[in-house]
């Protein structure tokens, strides 16, 4: 089923011309890292996607044909990840997966809008996965930043009606820009009271000085929204409950994942919005399921709800090509444009032929009580849909 680029190069002549037989493998090729520190958000997904062409092939395939993947290592390397992709072009692939990343996964994908191959991040949540990026070829599994952070301003607006909100971002990364930018703008219009933000980067060591002005706000914060990475937000939680500040704090799926928790010992009160619970307690029965068989195939749990997209990834692939009757490029982009609340594994999913990625998000709110993660067993969807403009906002 899987062979690594650079031993496949041949294969595609077979075919003449470019035309596959009706008996022939579906190829995907995999331009995702397998080396350094994208591997962090690549390995998961591209794991879930490999049971999900398992699944696929075990029940027929798709059109009757079988997926045979192809792969290669980016090692998180931009000029890495437009050689992998140009290989796999070459290798005659119908369909490409590409990497978490946007500035990693970007050249390889760049390489199947060039040669007219669809391509779709594994779980990047920048909007240049489309026609105002990389081109009308190019689709994200994921979600739209500001998205994430619309549902948990809605979330805590409406059902714990809180009113005064603060929020600490860090300026390091497009993502906790985007995430600070969309929470700010979705609570004024909800008509909470946002009462400013704090910054920080990830090399300073101490907030000292933003607490000192958290502390004089008048009212206090009701909430704190944290825009930050989990390199650094352990640091900034400790200080802030060190300091007395005992709000409730906010955040979004990129603090999925309970390993953060180890040195906040009794830490409450932290919540956010994730695509569903690896810890066995989601409400959905197929979401727990697939916890259990990733666990079975893998030798362990996933680290983040991240691996329901590498799943869902191939079935929505699946989906556009059995609605085409044809893996031929342009067929499949066509029913992928068509997509309106498609119910995947990861939840509902959307496109038009202008937006690659998803508005809205489905996510399943979580909570940490005593140092420990687990879901309040709601699922959350945020009632407006995030506008193009604002998600190219920082």
């Amino acid at each position: 089923m899987k062979r690594l680029v650079g031993a496949v190069a041949v294969a595609s002549l077979a075919l003449g011309a470019g035309q596959a037989f009706a008996n022939d493998p579906i190829k995907i090729g995999l331009a995702i890292a397998k080396s350094g520190w994208m591997t962090t958000f690549d390995e998961d997904p591209s794991m879930a996607l490999r049971i999900a062409v398992d699944d696929v092939n075990k029940a027929g395939g798709i059109l009757g044909r079988q997926i045979e993947l192809l792969e290669g290592d980016t090692k998180t390397d931009p000029a890495q990840a437009f050689k992998v992709g140009t290989e796999l072009v070459d290798a005659g692939i119908d369909f490409m997966v590409a990497s978490c990343d946007f500035d990693m996964g970007a050249p390889a994908a760049m390489a199947g809008q060039n040669a007219g191959v669809p391509v779709m991040s594994i779980c990047s949540g920048s909007p240049k996965w489309g026609p105002q990026g990389i081109g009308a070829m190019v689709y994200t599994i994921s979600i739209a930043v500001q998205a994430e952070s619309y549902l948990i301003a809605e979330w805590g607006f409406e059902r714990k009606g809180w009113k005064n909100a603060y929020a600490i971002k860090e300026t390091d990364y497009t993502f906790t820009r985007s995430q600070c930018a969309g929470f700010q703008e979705r609570w004024k219009e909800l008509g909470g009271n946002f009462q400013g933000e704090d910054t920080y980067r990830v090399a300073d060591t101490s907030i000292a000085v933003q607490i000192t002005r958290i502390k004089a706000l008048q009212p206090q914060p009701d909430v704190i929204m944290l825009c930050s990475t989990l390199t650094a937000m352990p640091s900034v939680i400790r200080q802030l409950r060190a300091a007395g500040i005992n709000a409730p704090l906010l955040s979004t799926s990129g603090s999925d994942g309970d390993f953060w928790l180890q040195g906040l010992p009794g830490l409450n009160d932290v919540y956010l919005a994730t695509h569903g619970s690896i810890y066995g307690d989601d409400p959905n029965p197929e979401v727990r399921s697939f916890m259990e068989r990733f666990a079975e195939k893998c030798g362990r749990a996933p680290t983040s709800s991240l691996a329901l997209m590498g799943y869902s990834l191939i079935q929505a692939y699946k989906l556009a090509a059995e609605r085409a009757g044809s893996v031929e490029a342009e067929a499949v982009v066509a029913e992928l444009d068509k997509f309106d609340n498609e119910q995947l594994l990861i939840g509902p999913r959307s496109f038009t032929p202008e937006i690659h990625i998803q508005t809205q998000l489905r996510g399943l709110i979580m909570q940490v009580k005593d140092s420990k993660m687990s879901s309040t067993g709601e699922y959350f969807t945020n009632q407006k849909k995030v506008p193009l403009a604002t998600m190219f906002q920082e």
